[in-house]
């Protein structure tokens, strides 16, 4: 047995590289050609493997550390008294690099090294399986053990669909729960007074469904504005008129439904295989409403049947319920299509985040008053932005923006609104 050194070795032209995992601990034993530290440049990730196998003594770098080569990474006790020349290359991801230096010529072969990890349950257990750089980085961003993936490329390497298919069977099952999220270790007091304040029952649900929307959605946020004066002026005459008082938002709810059944698609859902695309015949609108406890969104039912009047009567029903915790099941469940406003609070435009299995998410922000030419002259009149967040795996930008565009005109359109109000 004989005690060795490992340096970094030729990087080609990267140099000061960052070292982004480190896949054993000392004490371990690994085997010739089983990577030891991954690293990543602008260009690649690479796995540097060990060309040694023995028992590891130290790991000579750190995660975060800015490595080059001729740098040591690895002390060793190996299995051979043979003097050791340091001939080993990185190895490196076809996905994640453009450009691969003529010396590499092994790809194939590098990135069918094994990765080996440590079992959960008992960390004297390991287990082997195959998996490239690109594979390892996309698994980390989703919080993904990959000892836990079905492997079903050549030689059980794991390829991001494996990844791809496990994320799809967490979030549809009932493990959903143990869905890993990542976030670092810090120990905030180091730098002044701090003060813990734990999650509620409810916020850890918020925390988990809000993540699982944004990792298994890709949202796209269509923005615009539309000339609310109109819309406003009719709802204070009709307030007056009738001794009521009406919110925009009922209104708004309304038309919006009327808008949603020429655009079929913004009231669908992708079915559980995401194989096809369920598009409902009724528009139940789910509306956010602030408590105490954050957003809750209950949902009315068949709002494209019922007049802005009685709109309005379920939302301030839903909206009391929701902040006095007295919300039914039924109330929280069946929603086609979500309004979330910000109009009494303030800002302009924003990104909601999509409700699953919705589609699309309405944003409403507070009107502003813009200056615009009008009647040969200029008028200050009031504004409404609008945010449409889309599920891009079902709606694509062009029929978004569509959307939109008719929602805006629909809304300075009042004749639809004095129709429908009782």
């Amino acid at each position: 047995m004989s005690t060795q050194v490992l340096n970094i070795p030729d990087l080609g032209e990267a140099e000061d590289v960052e070292v982004i995992e480190i896949c054993v601990k000392p004490g371990d034993i690994v085997s010739e050609e089983d990577p030891i530290i991954v690293l990543e440049s602008d260009k690649a990730a690479m796995e540097i493997p060990t060309s040694l196998g023995g028992k590891v003594l130290e790991i000579k770098v750190s995660i975060g550390d800015k490595v080059s080569a001729g740098l040591p990474f690895l002390e060793i006790e190996g299995d051979s008294d043979e003097p050791y020349i340091d001939i080993q290359k990185p190895a490196i991801d076809s996905v994640m690099t453009p450009e691969i230096p003529p010396t590499l010529n092994k790809l194939e072969e590098a990135i069918e090294q094994p990765i080996i990890a440590a079992l959960p349950q008992d960390s004297s257990n390991r287990l082997s399986f195959y998996a490239g750089p690109a594979v390892r980085k996309l698994a980390r961003e989703f919080g993904i053990q990959l000892s836990l993936v079905a492997p079903s490329g050549r030689k059980n390497r794991i390829q991001k669909e494996d990844l791809h298919a496990f994320v799809k069977a967490r979030l549809s099952g009932a493990s959903n729960s143990s869905f890993t999220f990542t976030q670092p270790n810090i120990d905030y007091s180091k730098w002044g007074s701090v003060k813990e304040q734990p999650l509620s029952k409810f916020q850890k649900s918020s925390l988990t469904n809000l993540h699982a929307s944004w990792i298994n959605i890709p949202h796209v946020t269509q923005h615009d504005e539309c000339d609310l004066s109109e819309l406003l002026g009719l709802r204070s005459e009709l307030n007056t008129k009738h001794a009521l008082k009406i919110s925009p938002l009922a209104f708004i709810a309304k038309v919006t439904a009327e808008v949603l059944t020429e655009f079929p698609m913004l009231n669908s859902s992708l079915d559980h295989g995401l194989e096809k695309i369920v598009i409902k015949n009724y528009v139940n609108m789910g509306i956010a409403v602030d408590t105490p406890e954050g957003l809750i969104v209950p949902n009315i039912k068949n709002v494209q049947e019922k007049s802005i009047l009685s709109i309005a009567e379920e939302i301030a029903i839903l909206a009391s319920a929701a902040k006095t915790r007295k919300l039914k099941i039924p109330d929280l469940k069946g929603a086609s299509f979500t309004i979330s406003s910000l109009g009494a609070v303030g800002g302009k435009f924003f990104t909601p985040i999509i409700n699953p299995p919705e589609v699309g998410i309405l944003g409403l922000s507070k009107t502003f008053a813009k200056v615009v030419a009008k009647n040969d002259g200029f008028e200050s009149r009031e504004f409404l932005p609008l945010s449409l967040s889309y599920d891009h795996r079902v709606i694509n930008g062009v029929y978004a923006a569509q959307f939109v565009t008719q929602l805006g005109a629909a809304l300075e359109d009042t004749s639809l609104m004095e129709k429908n109000f009782k």
